[in-house]
Formats: C-alpha cells, structure tokens, sequence
C-alpha cells in the first residue's frame, strides 16, 4: 500500500552536478578556430532542442481518452502539457493536484493535457483513468507510437517532441505553453506549476527570473543534504529554511523534511509532534494521503521511540472524514490508530470495512492478516 513507503527522503539529491570541460592554453593560435568550431558544434549536440521560450511543438496523440481533443494551440489560451504513466507513483500523487489547478484556473483560459506515452497499451490507461473518475478531471490522451528506425522501438511522437528534446528524461514532467503558443516553464507538476500558471495568466510570469530563483532553490538543497550526511542537522536546518523562504510552493516540501529530520534524526519529538500538529491543521488539512502517511508513520516506525497516540488518531480520522470512509488503505491506518490506543472492538469493525472495500488482492490480503491480529486480540480481552 502506498502509505507503507515514505514520503519524505532527508538525502535527496537536488540537483544533477554540472561539469565543465577544461581545455589546455598551449593550442597553437592557428588551431583556434577548428577548435572552436569543434566546442560549439559538441555544445550544440548536447544541448536540449527544445527549452523556455521556443514555439510548443504540436501534439501528436493516438487516442483522446477524456475531455475536448486539442487539435492546436490557440493564441489567446494557456496550455499544460504533462507526462504520466499510471504505473508512475509520482504521477499518480500529483492527479488530484492537477484536477484542482484545472478547476481553479479554467475561467483563466487554462487547458490541462495529461498525456500517457509509456503505458503498455490504451485499455490499461482507459480503465486507470475510468477508476479515478473525477479525481482525474481534465483532458486525458494516449501518445502516438511509431518506428522511426526499422525494427526500432515503436517511438511515441509527442513526448519525442517534447521531453527528448528538452532533455527530459523523469515523470511526471509538465510544460507550460503561455498565450503565445511559447513555451514558458518546464517542469515537476508539484513544484511552482500552480504559481507559474498564476503568473503567467496574470501577465507578470519572468522566466528567467523563475529560472534563477529555481537554481538558487538546488543550490539550498544541495547544501542542505550535504549537512544532512555529515550529521550536521542544525546546519541542515538552517539551509531548509533558507530554501523555504525563497519560494511559496517551497513550504509544504520543506515542511515534510523538517518533520522527517526531526522525528527520525534528532529525535525530538517535542518540536516533531509540535510542528505535526500544526500541519494537521494547515497545510495537511485537506491533504488525505499526507494526514494518512503522518499516522501510519506515527504508528508504526520503529525508529520512533515516543508515540502520540492521540496525534497518530487525529490525522487518521481526518484522513478517513476527507475519503468519506472509502478509501481501505486509510481506513486501514484508522483501525490500526483505535487498536494502538486499546480500543480493540472498534479497530475490528473498522478494518473489516477496509478488507470489504479492497479491490486490489495484494492490499486485501495484508488487512485480512491485520484483521487476523485484531481478533485474535479481541479473544484474549
């Protein structure tokens, strides 16, 4: 179950490192010119064919699956364009973000594309996107596949267009198109798209500003986990909240780490809890998988020497009230929060209902032996 993996890492590596090639001064004067002929022509090979501020390329789609097909760009609008797979944990975590800033943001002329280029074929995505239903409210298309080398790999056009030649490599991964038909930003669909959509529907968006603010973030974090593998958390610390400050999108995230460093590496669980509590009520609030994963860790980590039981109980239940009591995984960690705090019967009716709403077997057989556990508790009363 998706809980069960964390979703927090306090090492992450922020930023690829960027080399520079050296080239020795003792070239004759009369090699120069090949020789810079030679560097601008390795530069232009490596560079991405498609970057900030070049025309969008067309789209290029196989099936439409859901929403108005988009024949074209028109001058006038703004477009998304984002790569996912539905077998992308990522991708399928950023869905109802994606849903939010389509509803949010359609009186401003926004159009949001997510376009599955990966998935093995079209009924995995249709049943995928079938499920989600209106969780995933906006137009949906399958790319379009051809050899482009005989015996090759069936090569899918749009994300060639787009991703291979922004040299782009990880999803989920979104483009946005602004008013011009331009490219305006390319990026993760977490991170800034929901500013850089404001901005640019506003007519204020600077890219290279964006694109300064974006490398001083890498740089914080950078720094950041470089204390973190030295043990130096204070120092660490320190770089999260210079980060946190340079950009608003950058709260929930450094808010994530800070937790996570302070239950798993400090161990102070004063601050941790203190800081827990205030996300429940904030920005967790309407957050399910975020309140979800905040219990489940609170009451099962073993790191964790000290439990708040009643914390772990608030997050769950707030978790449970957002998924209307439909969702096994979170109804799962609701029962596991009454069984921790002694409340055996309720914990019994509660993963019952969970094991019921499974659908996926792996998932029903992990709360079936959770559910063993409770009842055998519930004969030794």
């Amino acid at each position: 179950m998706q809980k069960r993996s964390s979703k927090v890492a306090v090492l992450l590596a922020c930023a690829a490192a960027v080399s520079f090639a050296s080239f020795s001064t003792a070239a004759s004067l009369a090699d120069e010119p090949a020789k810079q002929a030679a560097e601008k022509q390795a530069a232009e090979k490596k560079a991405p064919a498609l970057g900030v501020g070049d025309p969008a390329p067309e789209l290029n789609i196989e099936t439409w699956v859901k929403g108005d097909p988009v024949t074209g760009f028109e001058k006038g609008r703004i477009y998304v364009v984002e790569f996912w797979a539905t077998w992308c944990g990522p991708c399928i975590v950023s869905i109802p973000h994606l849903t939010e800033m389509a509803h949010r943001f359609k009186k401003d002329g926004v159009t949001m594309i997510g376009i599955s280029s990966s998935d093995k074929d079209l009924e995995t995505v249709e049943k995928f996107v079938e499920k989600m239903g209106d969780k995933m409210d906006y137009t949906v298309a399958v790319d379009r596949k051809v050899e482009m080398e005989e015996g090759g790999r069936p090569t899918p056009l749009t994300s060639h267009a787009y991703m291979t030649a922004a040299g782009r490599r990880g999803i989920p991964c979104a483009f946005v198109v602004d008013r011009d038909t331009k490219i305006a930003w390319i990026g993760h669909p977490m991170m800034y798209l929901e500013s850089v959509i404001e901005d640019v529907a506003a007519g204020r968006f600077d890219a290279a500003r964006q694109q300064e603010m974006e490398a001083q973030a890498d740089a914080a974090m950078k720094a950041m986990n470089a204390a973190a593998r030295a043990g130096e958390w204070d120092t660490a610390m320190e770089k999260l909240a210079e980060y946190r400050e340079m950009h608003r999108s950058h709260g929930k995230r450094a808010d994530d780490i800070k937790l996570n460093i302070l239950l798993g590496a400090k161990k102070d669980y004063d601050a941790a809890y203190a800081l827990a509590a205030s996300l429940i009520d904030g920005s967790y609030r309407n957050d399910a998988q975020s309140l979800n994963e905040l219990a489940w860790r609170i009451l099962t980590d073993p790191s964790i020497e000290r439990r708040d039981l009643d914390l772990a109980m608030r997050a769950a239940t707030r978790s449970n009230e957002l998924t209307k009591g439909q969702d096994p995984s979170i109804l799962d960690t609701l029962a596991r929060a009454h069984f921790e705090k002694g409340d055996v019967d309720k914990a019994v009716d509660i993963q019952r209902t969970a094991v019921e709403k499974a659908t996926e077997e792996d998932m029903k057989r992990e709360l079936e032996e959770a559910l063993s556990r409770y009842l055998e508790a519930q004969k030794t009363k």
